[in-house]
C-alpha cells in the first residue's frame, strides 16, 4: 500500500527508483495524524505536513515492513521483513527491527 497525498503538490510525494524489489504487505507513508493538542480529539487534529518517502535504485523492502513519512532507503539496501523504518537508511546496508536499525554493510565483513 502507498500513501501519498495529493493535496500538497510538491510535498508527500513517493519516489521509488528502478530495479526496487517490495515484499507482499509493504506500507509506505507520506503523513500522520497530528496529536500536539490536548483540547482535541485526535482525529479532529488533520494530517501533518507531508514528507516525501524515497527507495534507492537496486533496494529490496522486505514482505510486510512500513516506511513513515520523510525516510530514505539508499540504493542497494535491504530492509528485513516485518520492519519499521523511522529513519534514513544509508546505501548498502542491511536493516532490520522494529525500529529498523542497520545490522551491517553490504559486501563488508563484520557489522556494521
Amino acid at each position: 500500500m502507498i500513501f501519498a497525498d495529493p493535496r500538497q503538490s510538491n510535498k508527500g510525494r513517493v519516489f521509488i527508483e528502478d530495479n526496487v524489489m517490495l515484499g507482499s504487505g509493504v506500507h509506505i507513508y507520506v503523513a500522520n495524524h497530528c496529536y500536539d493538542s490536548r483540547d482535541k480529539d485526535i482525529i479532529k487534529q488533520g494530517f501533518c505536513i507531508a514528507k516525501d518517502t524515497c527507495i534507492g535504485k537496486g533496494s529490496w523492502i522486505g514482505a510486510n515492513s512500513i516506511l513513515l513519512p520523510g525516510v530514505t532507503i539508499g540504493k542497494h539496501s535491504v530492509v528485513g521483513a516485518g520492519s519499521v523504518v523511522t529513519k534514513d537508511i544509508p546505501d548498502y546496508c542491511v536493516a532490520v527491527g522494529n525500529p529498523a536499525k542497520v545490522i551491517k554493510k553490504i559486501g563488508e565483513n563484520g557489522k556494521y
